[in-house]
């Protein structure tokens, strides 16, 4: 059990934007990133538009399983002060980042100064051309603060996050920490090294406040020599907490170039919780991530020899001998999961392969753009051709494109399971583009092309599936050939990365022979079109005209409600409009009979109908 972590966002000597708030999205691990040198939430940050925890590290996406309370960077040094180390998180329960002993990395005064988001990927919101994966978050911090029991060793952090969804990748987080001297005296014999509570337990075992519960009584602990990889798994207890997570060393860089890891000394230490909260001295911390110590395993093994110690361990590397004035320290980790240990020493050395190779990584052609028209009982879906030119950006850089696959959903949830395949196509051995062979899968060829109007020359897919008033989600992905020289299946894009949500109904229409309808009529109690909300009882008016106003009178000719309907509902058909049977003067309306009359502002016709509810 954990006393309360609570995160004062507000400095008591200084002020500045410290930023919580985001998590990676794009791959198979939500893990939050901060800018005041945490990942991690210690399971106390929930987001306030849902009332949902926000993810700390949750693996598999969507499985309500975390892995980490919180993880943050250590750096120790001699300086002409002596020896100080600088802490990004260590084991007291309440947090003010920048003020707090032990939480000793702080943004600047700057408001600007948060989690900065860019992608690679043209569809997103954040697409920038310097940006290296498909979800990369930046942010800048230093130690400069006041903070109580503490020595600044003059550091300026600029760290980075790198996330992708291909299949081979999409369970790493990769972060870097550029490591700048902007003090006024040369540092000398530095360590780094990381932090990390990792445990693991599921929400709907423990519930949501993993704190009060003995949630934390359940972890193993282990490091890897040879990948210098520090990971953990839960004691089987939490049955529903399934997987490892992992934090390993990728690289460290200097000015002068990459330091040979096996060159340094390496440790992998772990205590007993709270044995290092605030008041610890720097020396004691300098002499924990300099010391070079392998403590054993915190395994079954351990814990029936000697008790459980509720371990917090730490991984470090050094020293380098020099860090002079304006001069970094580069130093790379990854954060890995997979559900077994030899899945995560694999996704582990793909992390390495994509450090080695500057991220430059096989790569899924990405998804088409998509556009949707909803309309009474069918979908149109429109999708461009331009993912078939791209080339893969991994060396031979072929256009290795082999097919669409377009997808269906009721929830637009990650999980695959939520999704149905609805069409697959793919290229033909004849294709006009023969970088690679198209002889494999089912040479469908692809699909029809629009022949008029603005996305004239876009394929073009008819979903009749569906029914009016109800939410779906549609999603076109690539796919490629692969690559069985280097173990490869075939690539496919990611599952939400063009997803776009739809309401089918009748389209906009103003002929005088179609008349306005409701549904359902009569309205009893409830229906299937409710959203479960609070004002989530609707009924449907349909075949409206583009631009009317909808009058509902009582039975005693009292105005009860008016709509003003303007052709257009987010993400729904342009004929139709929702009342969530709430009066003007916010009352639920009574049983009855009720009159509507629309108005058509285009035509000035008036039609009229009537519908019934009955509670």
């Amino acid at each position: 059990m954990r006393k309360l972590l609570i995160i004062f966002l507000f400095p008591l000597v200084v002020f500045a934007k410290t930023d919580n708030s985001k998590y990676t999205i794009a791959g198979n691990v939500h893990l939050t990133v901060t800018n005041f040198g945490m990942l991690g939430t210690g399971f106390r940050v929930w987001n306030p538009e849902t009332g949902e925890p926000q993810p700390s590290c949750e693996y598999p996406v969507g499985t309500r399983t975390e892995h980490l309370y919180r993880a943050g960077l250590w750096v120790g040094a001699v300086s002409p002060q002596g020896i100080n180390v600088t802490t990004g998180v260590n084991d007291a329960t309440s947090v003010t980042p920048g003020s707090s002993e032990g939480f000793e990395f702080y943004p600047t005064r700057s408001s600007d100064d948060v989690v900065i988001e860019k992608s690679n990927l043209m569809t997103s919101q954040y697409y920038s051309l310097d940006a290296v994966s498909e979800q990369d978050f930046y942010a800048v911090y230093y130690d400069t603060s006041y903070v109580v029991n503490h020595t600044s060793l003059g550091l300026c952090i600029k760290q980075t996050s790198y996330v992708w969804s291909y299949s081979y990748i999409d369970d790493v987080v990769i972060v870097t920490y550029s490591i700048k001297n902007i003090g006024d005296a040369d540092l000398e014999d530095i360590y780094v090294g990381i932090y990390a509570e990792m445990v693991s337990g599921n929400r709907d075992f423990w519930g949501d406040d993993f704190n009060s519960t003995p949630f934390f009584g359940h972890k193993r602990i282990f490091y890897n020599d040879t990948l210098y990889l520090m990971y953990e798994r839960n004691d089987g207890f939490d049955y529903l907490a399934k997987g490892f997570v992992g934090i390993g060393f990728l690289g460290i860089e200097t000015n002068a170039g990459q330091i040979e890891l096996d060159s340094l000394k390496k440790t992998f230490y772990w205590w007993k919780w709270r044995e290092m909260e605030g008041d610890v001295s720097d020396l004691r911390r300098y002499e924990i991530i300099s010391s070079g110590i392998r403590k054993p395993d915190m395994d079954d093994v351990y814990y029936y020899e000697n008790g459980y110690p509720d371990p917090i361990p730490l991984i470090s590397m050094g020293a380098i001998p020099y860090l002079n004035m304006q001069d970094s320290i580069t130093l790379t980790i990854a954060l890995c999961c997979g559900i077994t240990d030899n899945e995560l020493f694999q996704n582990f050395g793909w992390a390495r392969k994509a450090y080695e190779s500057d991220y430059v990584l096989p790569a899924p052609p990405p998804s088409p753009r998509l556009v949707i028209i909803p309309d009474s009982r069918k979908v149109t879906l429109l999708f461009d051709d331009s993912p078939e030119f791209v080339r893969d950006p991994s060396p031979p850089n072929l256009r290795d494109f082999e097919g669409y696959r377009i997808y269906r959903s009721e929830t637009g949830l990650a999980d695959p399971d939520e999704w149905i395949l609805l069409y697959q196509f793919d290229k033909t051995p004849d294709d006009s583009i023969q970088d690679v062979d198209h002889s494999q899968g089912f040479n469908t060829g692809m699909p029809e092309k629009e022949t008029e109007g603005e996305h004239e020359g876009w394929y073009k897919i008819i979903d009749q599936g569906v029914r009016n008033g109800f939410r779906y989600y549609y999603t076109v992905t690539s796919y490629d050939v692969g690559n069985p020289e280097i173990g490869l299946p075939p690539l496919e894009s990611a599952l939400r990365q063009n997803m776009v949500e739809v309401i089918p109904g009748t389209p906009p229409t103003s002929e005088p022979d179609k008349a306005v309808g409701v549904y359902p009529n009569p309205y009893r109690m409830s229906s299937m079109w409710d959203t479960g909300s609070p004002r989530g009882r609707v009924i449907r008016f349909f075949n409206l005209p583009e631009n009317t106003t909808i009058y509902i009178y009582n039975l005693a000719g009292d105005l009860v409600k008016t709509l003003e309907h303007k052709g257009v509902l987010e993400e729904g058909a342009g004929g139709e409009a929702v009342w969530d049977l709430i009066t003007d003067r916010e009352q639920a309306v009574a049983t009855g009979l009720y009159i509507f009359c629309v108005k058509d502002h285009n035509t000035g016709r008036i039609k009229k109908g009537k519908f019934l509810v009955i509670k």
